[in-house]
């Protein structure tokens, strides 16, 4: 369990208790991005030791995750809200933000052929104020860094990412701040042996599969800017590798004139190199978690390995349907100071724009939508925020004689002001993340709106587009029918009699179902019903009128047995136990052209099959085999090999019910294990088996080469024969 630790604003020893730890704060909480923001927040009583001790300004040292890297940062006070039923909530940033702070003195010229490390050596020499910042990078590329122009940087942070032309612009990388400690990496992260199964082991998240804005396909041009000849590839398209996981192609337009290739086959390879670099075809990957959530959800062995997860730190994600594997990093950590764990951990695409900012933690959807006055709370949320604004200034600028657009500030100057309202021609809009930062609430004049969260009572709409809708009730209306989803069931009712026609229910009738459908008589009684996982199947269809007369079960039991079966009968007559299929009657009658059975890992049978006269056939066509050679196998050594034993088959090992031991009686075989030739694995467990359509294929084959040798010997003693009856015949003068 860590504290908090107050310091004052300079001349520090950051190894010791400073002004004090702060014991009482609650909450704290230290979020940090992969390239992006690194801010911790609290709340604080204002009868608690130190409450008078918070200043802006002043130092707070705290860990921000488990790794060496995260341990112990400082961050500087930057807002103290009002006090809101005797709390205040601090805000603060890392020791970073100084570099916003600070700018970069203009350069003479552009540096050509530079490496990262030289380029943040020659930050660190031109900043003003220059601070004590230590500058490292492993980046080994080299490139062009333009500083000449005073314009394109407002200040060094910019000069390290977050526009265009910056060092992060022009090497890549991941950013590692340590304090003072500025570094530069081609991976901040380490590959872990996490593996997350996508959609299947985890079921406590919120999961995001971008499919949509997947696409498998390129379609590349270019413009000639001196000419305006616009150049496309002849084929059109180039695909990825991942094309055929797809039902249908999902072509994206890409502009390389930037690049202005000079041929056909320059703008080809651009492409293929567009498509590797882009990794076309593999969804993008967007995941926020519960540390505890995430832990749950990988095998036992990489529970040791995901306690040390950190920022940057790279998973595998699973797409099983798509047959696709990925990886994808965190890349945003919310860490609990106070309990030592993550409160979440974000797996996504990548960032590398340092304003942007994620929003604040999701509301649990449960609690929402079973609290009525969630609208109230809203609207007094709202109240105490605009009555407790805090600090805050009005600047018209750039100036009153020349009046552009209003600004209410948390600072009064639009370089080190971090929440801005910003309202010109343009519209009105808020920004968590200074003047020239990413506007998540606006109001624009092409008639667009843009919020992150709303509240509101009624809502009105033509049309919504969006990714999920929560709701207490939701009614769709027909001149006969009424849709209504309520209480996690959906219901059909109809308006001429004001009956239930159907309802899709999670549990019907006393019989505990996970999922049923019915259609009802009467508002209380089913006429009819298909059920999922309930109380005597997994799956149910069956018919009522007072008495079930008719079902079909797949997966249930009867009495106190619920081991699996599965069952087409009367309702009243399950008075045994199955293990397989149970029809009312004597037999299992199956009519029809064809009865195919397909199974990934084959067909397992406990009993005997009595084929009554019949075949068992196996594809021979020639014009289904390809490869085809004389066999090289010797038929009579590999017979040879085998050796054949007597034995019985072990009682209640593979399995412990009764009906599925195997036969008791003495049988003569081999084993698979001394049967190298024969032998093959099964894909239902560990245990070897024998290949039995190989044994008869070398049994015919080793046959086939005795009778061989057979009809040589028989030629060759009818040789024999021939040239001791001629010797006879001239012994005896014939």
């Amino acid at each position: 369990m860590s504290t908090l630790i107050l310091f004052d604003k300079t001349n520090n020893n950051w190894s010791s208790l400073g002004l004090g730890p702060l014991t009482d704060a609650k909450n704290p909480i230290v979020d940090r991005e992969r390239n992006g923001i690194y801010t911790l927040s609290f709340q604080y009583p204002v009868f608690s030791p130190l409450f008078k001790e918070l200043k802006i300004g002043r130092w707070i040292v705290a860990d921000a995750g488990p790794t060496k890297q995260a341990k112990s940062q400082r961050f500087e006070i930057e807002t103290i809200t009002k006090p809101i039923d005797g709390i205040i909530t601090v805000y603060c940033e890392h020791y970073r933000y100084q570099l916003i702070r600070s700018i970069v003195k203009k350069f003479d010229s552009v540096l050509q052929n530079i490496s990262a490390q030289a380029a943040l050596n020659q930050l660190g020499n031109n900043m003003l104020p220059q601070g004590d910042f230590n500058f490292y990078s492993d980046v080994g590329s080299k490139t062009t860094l333009d500083l000449s122009d005073p314009s394109k940087f407002k200040n060094a942070q910019e000069v390290l990412g977050g526009v265009q032309g910056s060092i992060l612009d022009n090497f890549g990388g991941e950013y590692v701040f340590d304090n003072n400690q500025v570094r530069l990496l081609a991976s901040a992260g380490s590959e872990t042996n996490v593996i997350i199964a996508y959609g299947k082991n985890l079921t406590d998240i919120t999961q995001e599969e971008n499919i949509g804005n997947t696409y498998t396909s390129v379609y590349g041009w270019a413009k000639n800017q001196e000419t305006e000849e616009i150049m496309v590839l002849p084929e059109s398209i180039i695909d990825s590798d991942y094309v055929g996981n797809y039902t249908q192609r999902r072509v994206l337009m890409v502009d390389f004139s930037e690049d202005e290739p000079k041929s056909v086959e320059t703008l080809r390879n651009l492409v293929k190199a567009y498509i590797k670099n882009n990794n076309i075809g593999i969804p993008k990957v967007s995941i926020k978690t519960s540390f505890e959530d995430l832990a749950s959800s990988v095998l036992a062995d990489e529970l040791k390995t995901i306690e040390t997860l950190d920022l940057c730190d790279t998973v595998t994600i699973a797409f099983k349907e798509l047959g696709i594997n990925t990886t994808s990093k965190i890349i945003k950590t919310s860490w609990n100071v106070a309990l030592d764990k993550y409160d979440s951990i974000e797996l996504g695409e990548a960032q590398t724009d340092f304003g942007k900012v994620m929003a604040e933690s999701e509301k649990n959807t449960n609690q929402i939508l079973n609290k009525v006055d969630w609208l109230e709370k809203a609207q007094k949320e709202a109240s105490d925020i605009l009555r407790n604004p805090g600090e805050g200034h009005v600047v018209i600028y750039p100036s009153i004689a020349d009046p552009q657009e209003i600004l209410i500030m948390d600072t009064t100057n639009v370089n080190t002001a971090k929440n801005v309202w910003r309202w010109n021609a343009g519209g009105l809009g808020f920004s968590s993340t200074g003047y020239n930062g990413t506007y998540g609430l606006a109001m624009t004049n092409n008639g667009a709106i843009v919020a992150d969260r709303m509240t509101t009572g009624i809502l009105r709409a033509i049309k919504m587009i969006g990714v999920t809708m929560e709701a207490s009730t939701i009614v769709s209306s027909s001149s006969s029918t009424d849709i209504m989803l309520n209480d996690g069931k959906l219901t059909f009712i109809d308006k001429n009699n004001g009956r239930i026609a159907a309802t899709l229910d999670t549990s019907s009738n006393g019989s505990n179902s996970i999922l049923t459908i019915g259609a009802s008589k009467d508002n209380d009684q089913y006429k009819g019903q298909f059920s999922f996982a309930s109380y005597f199947a997994n799956l149910e269809i069956k018919s009522y009128d007072g008495n079930y007369n008719s079902e079909l079960g797949l997966g249930g039991g009867t009495g106190t047995s619920r081991n699996g079966h599965a069952y087409v009968g009367n309702y009243r007559k399950r008075d045994s136990d199955f293990s397989g299929l149970q029809v009312t009657g004597e037999e299992v009658f199956i009519e029809g052209s064809n009865l195919r059975l397909v199974s990934t890992n084959g067909i397992v049978v406990f009993s005997n099959i009595d084929m009554n006269g019949n075949k068992i056939t196996n594809q021979s066509d020639i014009r289904l085999k390809e490869n085809i050679v004389p066999s090289q196998v010797d038929g009579i050594a590999e017979t040879k090999k085998l050796a054949f034993y007597d034995f019985n088959r072990k009682q209640n090992y593979l399995y412990k019910e009764k009906s599925l031991q195997p036969p008791r009686e003495k049988e003569l075989g081999i084993i698979a294990q001394y049967s190298e030739f024969l032998v093959t694995e099964s894909k239902n467990d560990h245990y070897l088996r024998i290949d039995t359509g190989k044994q008869i294929m070398l049994n015919t084959l080793t046959n086939k080469q005795l009778i061989e040798i057979i009809e040589n010997q028989e030629e060759r003693l009818k040789k024999i024969e021939q040239a001791l009856n001629m010797d006879e015949e001239v012994e005896n003068g014939q």
